[in-house]
């Protein structure tokens, strides 16, 4: 039977999680540099965070599924390209991108939002936003706009480094 859908946007989340290391350091300046910009957060050996990630998807009702995504494709796309080279990882050493990119939160909300767009717009969705919690105290959230899809997926390629 088919769901008589209205027709109207919706938006879905779905919520998972990751454990990774980083160190918050600018790798062109110097200890004392990065420790009076990252303060603790710039140890050498870094730090760890149980993140918490949520997917908003934005799509229609699909009348056949009534679904607005595959939530089995979405949860294998949020599985292949964050979880799993996230999980148990040092950021800074095992995801390229963060060799030179700062792996605050808001860097790592928004390489997770440019690797996730395309594969999403594949499921006939748009990724509407990206929310990161990284402890009790601090979240990241990014808002993928339709303006921003310039930005594509193109995080491997692009090195966001903080202000100096």
């Amino acid at each position: 039977m088919d769901y008589p859908g209205n027709g109207s946007e919706t938006f879905f989340s779905v919520a998972t999680h990751f454990s990774a290391a980083h160190r918050l350091a600018h790798p062109h300046l110097s200890l004392e540099k990065n420790k009076e910009i990252y303060g603790k957060c710039a140890r050498v050996n870094g730090h760890g965070h149980n993140y918490q990630l949520e997917v908003t998807v934005k799509g229609e009702i699909d009348s056949r599924t009534g679904m607005a995504i595959d939530l089995l494709g979405l949860n294998q796309i949020i599985n292949d390209y964050v979880v799993e080279p996230f999980d148990h990882s040092f950021l800074n050493k095992d995801v390229p991108f963060f060799g030179e990119a700062v792996p605050t939160a808001e860097n790592i909300a928004l390489y997770i939002t440019n690797v996730l767009r395309s594969p999403i717009q594949e499921l006939g969705a748009e990724l509407y936003k990206i929310k990161l919690v990284e402890s009790p105290n601090n979240a990241c959230e990014i808002y993928a706009l339709q303006s921003d899809s310039s930005v594509g997926d193109t995080a491997k390629d692009q090195q966001l480094l903080a202000a100096v």
